[in-house]
């Protein structure tokens, strides 16, 4: 195993996530400062921001790594300034690595400024959910890569899925990254398939950090590793289509593993998607002595009334909703699925056993279920908030609505602080265990190559 010890020895203290601008700045810095790295502008956003990348290195195999791949997630300016930083700095573990680096410190800056009021601070999840948007996956960069089989025939990439298909239908790519964040628990490393020879690196890249394994149930096949099926939305579809179902959620492109594969099929892509906050008591796996599914109940009920609410609040706000917002389609594409109950294949629904069901849970997923539904349920909220705050034709009814949102999200986030132990993970531990985990992935991956 590599010792990154020297390498991660340097990762700053930060107390805010860099800001659009801040990463093109520093970007432009990196490329100056070093003679080992490449700038490249792949494009133009939708809006004409510059969607900038970072070539680094000469090695025989070709890693892609992005931020922002959705745009509330904004730890990829952070870690990809520094890991660029160190990748030009440290010769000998970039040539030991023997990698050709692309980073792409964000690649959805449109979606990415709509949130830069959480950037700034506090990091909480009220001012998080206040500050809410994410970019619809029907434009999301990484989920708009064309696709032909089938009844798909699907060939509608946005700018910026066209600024990372100028990289990768120019080579093949060994091994991928997005920089995904969770909103609550521990890391939970995505992976397309089972990986055993790698799941001794990933845990000690979290330990390293004093960053704990998901405790959630999930598709997971090794405490923290999780086998992520949206990393193949458009074979999902496809399964489905061949199984006779015609309700099946509409999507506009392959997923960028899928695309990657089409030229190199033993591509590998590890996500390692970290959290920004957790309860202490994720740490306790001391069993109680209620079964699982008590807190699966808990938390599809906090599923249900926050649907109920926000289906009940759109359809009273929608006839006063004259301006075309960000936020407004946004939460046209969210209300759909709750309307036509299609089969989701893009992030589909998780289901157990009566086995686990009547398992007894520990502390740790006690906490780890009931509080992770209870956050992620707030940045819905908030996202209907900014809907109602956009609209430019304000009258009675957008106002009474806006006022009985924000007193829903009040609500949440006191049940919340109320009945859970909330901390922030600090951005350097975050980083450092992601960066570990990445080249370890990396490593994993040339060694699978024919």
């Amino acid at each position: 195993m590599i010792d990154l010890t020297d390498f991660l020895a340097e990762i700053p203290e930060w107390k805010q996530y860099y800001t659009v601008d801040e990463i093109h700045q520093k970007t432009k810095e990196n490329a100056e400062e070093y003679p080992e790295i490449t700038y490249l502008n792949l494009g133009k956003s939708t809006k004409g921001d510059n969607i900038d990348c970072l070539k680094i290195g000469e090695g025989k195999y070709n890693a892609l790594i992005h931020g922002f791949p959705n745009s509330e997630e904004p730890i990829g300016g952070n870690l990809l300034d520094y890991f660029a930083r160190r990748l030009a700095e440290d010769s000998e573990t970039r040539e030991a690595i023997d990698y050709t680096w692309y980073l792409i410190p964000c690649s959805d800056p449109d979606g990415a400024r709509l949130n830069e009021n959480f950037q700034k601070g506090p990091h909480t999840p009220l001012n998080f959910s206040l500050n809410y948007y994410r970019t619809p996956t029907c434009i999301t960069p990484e989920w708009c890569f064309p696709f032909r089989f089938g009844p798909l025939d699907l060939n509608s990439p946005t700018a910026e899925t066209r600024a990372l298909m100028s990289l990768m239908d120019r080579m093949d790519f060994h091994f991928v990254s997005s920089l995904h964040m969770m909103k609550w628990g521990g890391i939970t490393y995505q992976v397309p398939h089972v990986c055993p020879e790698l799941y001794g690196a990933l845990w000690d890249s979290a330990s390293r950090y004093g960053v704990f394994p998901r405790k959630r149930p999930g598709t997971t096949v090794a405490p923290g590793v999780s086998v992520a099926y949206y990393l193949t939305v458009a074979r999902g579809y496809l399964r489905q289509w061949s199984s006779g179902n015609t309700n099946i959620e509409p999507i506009t492109g392959c997923y960028i593993y899928e695309y990657g594969q089409m030229r190199n099929p033993f591509m590998f892509m590890m996500i390692p998607e970290c959290t920004f906050w957790y309860d202490p008591r994720m740490w306790n796996d001391t069993p109680t002595e209620e079964p699982i599914g008590e807190s699966l109940k808990k938390a599809q009920d906090i599923v249900e009334d926050v649907q109920g609410f926000m289906l009940d609040t759109w359809n009273k706000a929608l006839p006063y909703l004259k301006t075309m917002t960000p936020f407004k389609f946004k939460y046209e594409k969210m209300m759909e699925p709750l309307i036509t109950k299609h089969t989701n294949v893009s992030n589909p629904v998780l289901r157990f056993d009566n086995d686990t069901h009547q398992r007894k849970a520990s502390v740790a997923e006690q906490v780890a279920i009931e509080g992770r539904e209870v956050a992620f349920r707030m940045t819905h909220l908030g996202g209907l908030k900014r809907v109602l705050d956009a609209e430019t034709e304000k009258n009675s009814v957008i106002d009474t609505l806006q006022d009985a949102v924000y007193d829903k999200i009040m609500a949440y986030d006191k049940r919340l602080n109320r009945d859970f132990d909330v901390k922030t993970n600090p951005i350097k531990n975050n980083v450092g265990m992601m960066i570990s985990s990445i080249i370890h992935s990396a490593i994993y991956a040339k060694n699978r190559q024919p």
